[in-house]
C-alpha cells in the first residue's frame, strides 16, 4: 500500500499534557419552553428533545427512518435528448434562450419529496404542586445523560434520561428522596396517524401508518407537489413502566403510578422500512421489532443499562479533550453564558463546549444501530412538515455534516453515511442510464430517505436551477468517503466501498465532459450553487452557464482522488489513463479583474456579491487545491472572502461556519476565531442548537471543524500543528485530533506557542514534521532514526502503536 507522507509544521517545545477537567455540561435554571431550549439526546437511531417541564414532562422523539412519502423518481420526457439541445445553446452563448428552453423541457413535477416526521411524544405528568425550588436541568456530554433536579415541597426529585447505543432504548429513571411520592400519569401523543393501547399493567402499545393525501384535499409544502398519497411507513412504539415500590396501573390509554420510591420507564420503537430494499418492506412488522429490543433490554435493571450506556457512550466522547482557556463565566448556566456572549464578551470556554457538543451531536446522530446518516435536522426534528423536508441536502450541508467525522475522532460516523450511500449510487446508475444514457451514477442537490436521484425542487424552477443544473453534488458527497480513507487507510473500506462509489462517479463525469470553444473539457450545463450572475446583455440575473468553477474543482478532485485510489489498489489502470488525459483538459482556476477568485467561466458582474454559498472556494476548503505553495490563488481566495463578508456575506450559519473554515485554511486564527464568535452569537440558540433561523444542524458541524482545523490540519501532505492559533486563546491543549495516514495528535501551548506536542501512530506511517526550532524525537518503543533532509525538516519511520514525543534540542 503506498502511504502518503505527511509534514507536521510546527514550533515543538517539551512534553507535559494538562488532564484538568473540561466542563462538559450544558444546564440551565429553568425548564425549556420551546423545541429550540430542549436538550438533544440520540443513539443513532433513536432522537429525543428534554424539555425538562414542571411538573408535566415532555420527551419529543425521533426514529430515524420514520418518512412520509414513498420511493418515486421523476424523469422529464426526452430528457438525454433535450439535454443535449441544451448544451449547444449555452456553448453558442445563448443563455436566455437555454434557460428558457430547460425550463420548460427538463422539468417534469412532482418537482418533490414529502418529508422525513417527529415519532411521538412522550409526556410524564407527575403528581405535586406546581412550585418548585433549586431547579437544574442538564445534558452531561460526557456521559450522553439529561438529568432533571428540583425541590417539591419537602421532597428532592430527580429524573435521568438517556438513549442507550448498546440496548437501543430511551431510560428514564423518576426518583425521589421521599419514599412514596413518586406518581403520576404516563402517555403516548401523536398529531395524525397513530393509536395507544396499553398492554397489560405496565406497557403502552403504539402503533400507527402514515397516510399521505394528496393536495388540495391534504398539505402538501411544495408547490411542485411532493408525489402520491397514500398509506404509507408503518411504525411502532413499546414503552415499559416498573416501579420500586408503589403500583404502575393502566387507566384509558395511559399507564398510571402511585406511592413509588422510583419509576424506571424503558421505550423504543421500529418502522417497516429495509435499508437493503431502500422502501418499505411489509414483511417487517414494527411492533414485533420493537417488542423484542424492548424485551432483551427489560432483562436489565436500571444500574445495569447505566453501566453499560455510558462506557459505550465514553468510548466515543472520551477520546478528544479540548481546554481554550477559562473566563469568569464558566460557572454560569449555559443559556447565560451565551447571553452574556451574544452582548459582546469573551468565553473561550463556551467555545470548547460548542465544539465538544458539536461531536456529540454526530455522534448521537450517525451511528450504530443507527444505519441512516444525519440529515439537515441530524435526528432531531419535531415538525411534521420539516423545513425543507430534513433532507440530504448535497450542495454544502450534508457535506458539512460530515467534514469533523474523522478530523475530530469520531471515524465510525462515516458508517451510517456509506451503509445508505452506497443505495444512493446504486439507485444513481438507473437515473445516469435513464436520463443521460450515460455510464457511472448522478444524485442532485436533493436526496430522501427513499434515494431519489433524479433532480428535485419546491417548484420548477428550482428543480432546474438547483437540480438539473447541479448533477456533480453526489459526487462532491462521494469525496467524504475518500476523506475517511485518507485519515483510516483502511485498504478494504477503500477497495470494496469507496473506490467503486468514485469510480463511479468519474465515468459519468466523464460521459457528461464537452469540448468548449477553447478547447477544454467542462460541465455543460454548469452552475454555482443557488447563486446568480447578471447578463452582460440584459442585465437579467442567470445561473446557467458552462464549466463554473464550482463544477471544475468537483471535477478535478473526484478525479484526483480516483487516480491515486486506483494506483493504491493496483487495478484500472486504462481507466486510471483516461482520467489523466482528461485532467490535462480540465480549465485551471481563474483570477477576475478584482483579484477575486472567478466563480463563473468568465468576469461576469455578480448578482448577490455577498451570496451566502461560496462555491468557488471548493478548492480552499473542503479540498486543497488552493494553498500557500500557489500564492496568486492563495491570496485570491483571501479577497474573495472579504468581498462576500463586505456585502453581508456569512448568512446563514452554516455559511458562517465555512468561513470560520476558510480563515483556518488562510492560516489567520484571529479571523477564523472572529467568526466562531459571530456564528455563536447571532446563530445559536439557548441549548446551543444553531439557528437558520429555522433549526439545521450542518452550520455547527462546520464550526466543530472550523475549530479542529483551527488547531490541527494534515492536507496536502502535511500535519500542521496550530495552523491558526488565535492570540485570544494563548494557554491551552487538545488531545486526540486524527490527521491523516493514521495519526493521533496532543498538543499543548502556552504563550501562544506550542509547549509540548505528541503523536500516536495507528499505522507505522512514515512521519515528516517541519519546524522552526531543532527537534529531537523519543520513543519508548523504538530507537529512533531520524533524519534532517533539510535544516528545517524531521523525518522518521513509525510503529503502529508507538508515541513520539517532540521535543526541542
Amino acid at each position: 500500500m503506498s502511504r502518503i507522507l505527511f509534514v507536521c509544521v510546527c514550533y515543538v517545545f517539551s512534553v507535559t499534557f494538562a488532564v484538568a477537567g473540561e466542563a462538559l455540561t450544558l444546564w440551565s435554571r429553568q425548564p425549556g419552553q420551546e423545541w429550540a431550549e430542549a436538550l438533544p439526546l440520540g443513539n443513532g437511531r433513536l432522537g429525543a428533545m428534554v424539555f425538562g417541564s414542571v411538573p408535566k414532562e415532555r420527551i419529543q422523539l425521533n426514529e430515524e427512518s420514520l418518512w412520509a412519502g414513498e420511493p418515486f423518481d421523476v424523469y422529464p420526457d426526452n430528457f438525454a435528448e433535450n439535454i443535449k439541445t441544451l448544451q449547444q445553446l449555452v456553448l453558442k452563448g445563448k443563455i436566455l434562450e437555454a434557460q428558457k428552453f430547460g425550463m420548460e423541457h427538463l422539468t417534469k413535477t412532482p418537482t418533490s419529496f414529502r418529508s422525513y416526521e417527529p415519532l411521538t411524544d412522550l409526556w410524564i405528568e407527575l403528581d405535586h404542586v406546581l412550585q418548585t425550588d433549586d431547579y437544574r436541568r442538564e445534558l452531561d456530554l460526557h456521559t450522553g445523560i439529561v438529568r432533571v433536579e428540583y425541590r417539591t415541597g419537602e421532597a428532592l426529585l430527580k429524573r435521568e434520561v438517556l438513549i442507550s447505543a448498546v440496548d437501543d432504548v430511551m431510560a428514564i429513571r423518576i426518583s425521589s428522596d421521599k419514599p412514596g411520592t413518586v406518581g403520576g400519569r404516563i402517555r403516548l401523543t401523536r398529531d395524525k396517524d397513530m393509536e395507544v393501547s396499553v398492554s397489560g399493567t405496565d406497557r403502552l402499545h403504539m402503533n400507527g401508518q402514515i397516510v399521505d393525501i394528496s393536495a388540495p384535499k391534504g398539505y402538501d409544502d411544495n408547490p411542485g407537489g411532493s408525489g402520491p398519497g397514500g398509506e404509507h411507513m408503518k411504525f411502532a412504539g413499546r414503552l415499559l413502566a416498573r416501579s420500586k415500590g408503589g403500583i404502575v396501573r393502566k387507566d384509558p390509554n395511559i399507564l398510571v403510578i402511585e406511592g413509588a420510591d422510583e419509576v424506571v420507564l424503558l421505550f423504543t420503537a421500529a418502522t417497516d422500512f429495509s435499508l437493503d430494499k431502500m422502501n418499505f418492506d411489509r414483511s417487517i412488522d414494527p411492533g414485533a421489532v420493537a417488542d423484542r429490543i424492548l424485551e432483551k433490554a427489560a432483562k436489565k435493571s436500571w444500574n445495569e443499562i447505566l453501566r453499560d450506556h455510558v462506557k459505550e457512550h465514553r468510548y466515543y466522547f472520551d477520546r478528544v479533550s479540548i481546554d481554550l482557556g477559562k473566563s469568569k463565566q464558566d460557572t454560569l448556566p449555559t443559556d447565560e453564558r451565551l447571553a452574556a456572549l451574544k452582548k459582546g464578551g469573551d468565553d473561550p470556554g463556551l467555545i470548547a463546549l460548542y465544539f465538544q457538543f458539536g461531536r456529540y451531536l454526530l455522534m448521537s446522530s450517525s451511528r450504530r444501530p443507527g444505519r441512516i446518516p444525519s440529515n439537515l435536522q441530524g435526528i432531531w426534528n419535531g415538525q411534521m412538515w420539516a423545513p425543507w423536508e430534513a433532507d440530504f441536502h448535497l450542495n454544502i450541508n450534508m457535506q458539512m455534516n460530515y467534514w469533523p467525522a474523522d478530523l475530530c475522532n469520531l471515524s465510525e460516523t462515516v458508517d451510517s453515511l456509506t451503509d445508505w450511500f452506497e443505495k444512493v449510487a446504486e439507485k444513481g446508475r438507473i437515473s445516469a442510464k435513464k436520463l443521460y444514457g450515460a455510464n457511472g451514477w448522478v444524485a442532485y442537490t436533493t436526496v430522501n430517505l427513499f434515494r431519489r436521484t433524479t433532480p428535485g425542487g419546491s417548484f420548477r424552477s428550482s428543480q432546474f436551477q438547483n437540480g438539473v443544473l447541479d448533477p456533480l453534488a453526489g459526487a462532491w458527497m462521494a469525496m467524504a468517503l475518500w476523506r475517511h480513507y485518507e485519515f483510516t487507510l483502511n485498504e478494504s473500506f477503500l477497495r470494496d466501498r469507496a473506490y467503486p462509489i468514485l469510480k463511479g462517479a468519474c465515468e459519468f463525469l466523464l460521459d457528461c465532459l464537452v469540448e468548449d470553444k477553447d478547447g477544454n473539457l467542462v460541465i455543460v450545463p454548469s452552475t454555482s450553487p443557488e447563486n446568480s450572475y447578471l447578463h452582460p446583455e440584459t442585465g437579467e440575473a442567470v445561473r446557467i452557464t458552462r464549466g463554473s468553477t464550482y463544477h471544475m474543482t468537483i471535477v478535478r478532485a473526484v478525479f484526483d482522488a480516483t487516480i491515486e485510489a486506483s494506483k493504491i489498489l493496483g487495478i484500472d489502470d486504462g481507466f486510471r489513463s483516461k482520467l489523466v488525459r482528461a485532467l490535462e483538459r480540465i480549465p485551471p482556476v481563474k483570477v477576475g479583474m478584482d483579484g477575486t477568485i472567478r466563480e463563473w467561466v468568465e468576469d461576469f458582474k455578480e448578482h448577490e456579491p455577498g451570496h451566502r454559498h461560496m462555491s468557488h472556494l471548493l478548492g480552499l476548503h473542503p479540498f486543497a487545491q488552493i494553498t500557500p505553495r500557489i500564492p496568486k490563488l492563495f491570496e485570491a481566495a483571501r479577497k474573495t472572502i472579504e468581498r462576500r463578508l463586505s456585502h453581508g456575506g456569512g448568512q446563514p450559519a452554516w455559511s458562517r461556519a465555512w468561513i470560520v473554515n476558510f480563515y483556518a485554511r488562510l492560516l489567520d486564527g484571529d479571523e477564523a476565531r472572529k467568526h466562531i464568535l459571530t456564528l455563536i452569537r447571532k446563530s445559536t440558540h439557548p441549548n446551543l442548537f444553531y439557528n437558520h433561523p429555522r433549526f439545521q444542524v450542518d452550520g455547527h458541524f462546520g464550526g466543530t471543524a472550523g475549530i479542529a482545523e483551527m488547531l490541527v490540519q494534515s492536507h496536502g501532505g502535511q500535519i500542521h500543528l496550530l495552523p491558526a492559533l488565535p492570540k485570544a486563546w494563548p494557554t491551552g491543549y487538545v488531545r486526540g485530533l486524527k490527521a491523516r495516514c493514521g495519526f493521533i495528535v496532543d498538543i499543548e501551548w502556552e504563550k501562544g506557542k506550542i509547549s509540548g506536542a505528541r503523536i500516536q501512530s495507528e499505522l507505522g506511517s512514515l512521519c515528516r514534521v517541519r519546524c522552526s526550532v531543532p527537534l529531537s524525537v523519543t520513543s519508548e518503543r523504538q530507537t529512533m532514526n531520524v533524519r534532517n533532509p533539510e535544516q528545517s525538516l524531521v523525518e522518521f519511520a513509525t510503529k503502529a502503536g508507538g508515541i513520539y514525543n517532540l521535543n526541542v534540542r
